[in-house]
């Protein structure tokens, strides 16, 4: 993982002083609904359709109108051209949008991509550069760089992000990256206003290596304007299912699960998760990311293990059941504050993880390997997170900087704490578009949040038993679903004390058993 240089001096810098502020226009819906989501899939690829129903099948909400069939062969393979992107990708999604009918461009808040669709640009002037953490750089401060991850361009569809590109300084806005309006937000992406999602932007060309917010009005870039995309993607189409599968009608016990965020010997070496590009008024940085997520999640009662010591925390030093998941990866050995983790970029693959399970990590290539591509300088990655019990990851495609890293400060309580879905909570912890990042998961997602300490297997009800008392409650729960039996239980983990057969569902595939525990309590 690199840093730039800030221009002009050395590689460290001086605090934060401000964000530039934006005002939410009056709501128009109480939510991020089901039918704000356009699926976007490959119909050349036999399992990209089905993963598709499968996702569908797990969001009956998501209207059939609302699915994209991409068929085209060359968009089986990781890369493309930023050409390509706008040709077969992007300028069907719009044509898709500015269609007769419902959805249209505002109708929409979320784009899901369903396995196999590219996940990186190439650079126009130097393809792989983005592989090349120096030159790209090099790039960067030059003011040309173009690499970016499909799923950024796509968060700002309407713009034309590629207009004036000749490998010139900041010459378009696809060049280098653009200050998130939606970071740091606790607000639901349903409170800003859509109407003006097509208007042309102004941006503010910030010291040739960013682009800041400007104009007025329509004119300037707010939440309102960017669609939340994300993929539903791993190594192997029985991962991304998989995948699906956890992300649906998700409960997570709050008493019965940990986070864990690991820095290397924070006293001996800076820390990347507080590095900002600009000495000052940086529009990127959030703040001393890992120890004020951690101060954060403890006010609202989370278990938290944060450890900033040379010690790198590995699975047999950790092994309670995690529901967020932050280091250094494969970086905690750097400038020699840390120990290397064991394995060459595969210490998640022995963690235990909770349904619901986030990661996010300070790894430039984490989410290279996807779409048959494979890892690089042997780093940990966002796919092989899915295959251990992942849920919900964010990645970097190509070399990030640590300045663009999500920052978990958002991320975990806005998902665990304040109520939003998967995709606004993701969203609000990423401090640049147009950049690297790829979000993995289902974008709506919304965990039920229990606090249940000593679950009873059987006792569904919860009053210490297993008896005939708790029928009623079974029968909620596997007919009616998590959310009606959390109506009448709501401190009840109706996981921990209604599955029997291990799969971390609650379905009628568990009544054998459930009816066996009553005839022997």
């Amino acid at each position: 993982m690199n840093y730039p240089p800030r221009r002009g001096t050395s590689r460290r810098y001086l605090p934060f002083l401000g964000l530039l502020a934006f005002v939410a226009a009056p709501p128009t819906r109480a939510d991020f609904d089901p039918d704000q989501v356009l699926v976007v899939y490959n119909a050349a690829s036999a399992t990209g359709g089905t993963l598709k129903d499968a996702y569908l099948a797990a969001n009956p909400g998501i209207p059939a109108g609302n699915v994209l069939a991409l068929n085209d062969g060359s968009l089986l393979a990781a890369d493309l051209s930023y050409a390509d992107f706008v040709t077969k990708i992007r300028d069907p999604i719009r044509a898709f949008l500015n269609a007769p009918g419902y959805p249209d461009a505002s109708d929409i808040v979320a784009i899901v991509l369903i396995r196999p669709i590219p996940h990186r640009i190439r650079d126009t002037d130097n393809p792989s550069v983005g592989d090349q953490p120096n030159n790209a750089g090099n790039e960067l401060l030059a003011g040309d760089a173009t690499f970016a991850s499909v799923d950024a361009e796509l968060v700002l569809l309407w713009q034309n992000l590629n207009t004036g590109e000749a490998g010139g300084t900041m010459d378009s806005k696809s060049d280098n990256m653009i200050d998130n309006p939606y970071h740091q937000s606790t607000a639901g992406i349903h409170t800003f206003t859509r109407n003006n999602i097509t208007t042309a932007k102004t941006f503010v060309n910030l010291s040739n290596v960013a682009w800041g917010l400007g104009g007025s009005g329509a004119l300037r870039l707010t939440p309102g304007d960017m669609y939340l995309v994300c993929r539903i993607d791993g190594n192997v189409l029985s991962d991304a299912l998989a995948l699906v599968q956890r992300g649906s009608n998700l409960v997570i016990n709050r008493a019965r699960v940990r986070v864990l965020l690991d820095e290397y010997d924070v006293s001996g070496g800076a820390d990347f998760d507080d590095d900002p590009l600009f000495s000052m008024n940086d529009p990127f940085l959030g703040g001393d990311d890992f120890e004020e997520a951690t101060a954060v999640l403890q006010s609202g009662g989370w278990d938290v293990r944060y450890d900033g010591t040379f010690d790198f925390i590995d699975c047999t030093e950790e092994t309670s059941v995690l529901i967020g998941y932050s280091s250094y990866g494969e970086n905690h050995s750097a400038g020699g504050h840390g120990e290397n983790p064991p394995g060459a970029g595969t210490y998640i693959s022995c963690f235990n993880f909770a349904r619901g399970a986030m990661f996010n990590t300070f790894e430039s290539y984490n989410g290279r390997a996807l779409n048959g591509l494979g890892t690089l300088f042997n780093q940990e990655q966002v796919a092989d997170f899915v295959a251990a019990g992942g849920t919900f990851a964010i990645g970097n495609v190509h070399e990030p900087f640590t300045f663009s890293v999500a920052d978990n400060e958002f991320m975990m309580p806005n998902l665990l704490m304040r109520g939003m879905r998967w995709g606004e909570a993701a969203y609000t912890s990423l401090p640049c578009l147009s950049w690297q990042q790829i979000v993995i998961g289902d974008p709506l997602a919304r965990p039920i949040i229990v606090n249940d300490p000593n679950p009873l297997l059987g006792d569904m009800n919860g009053d210490g038993s297993v008896d005939g008392e708790d029928v009623e409650a079974f029968l909620v729960m596997v007919y009616q679903g998590a959310a009606a039996y959390n109506a009448q239980y709501p401190n009840l983990d109706q996981i921990a004390r209604g599955d029997f057969d291990g799969d971390l569902f609650v379905t009628d595939a568990d009544r054998p058993a459930f009816i066996a525990a009553l005839l022997n309590p």
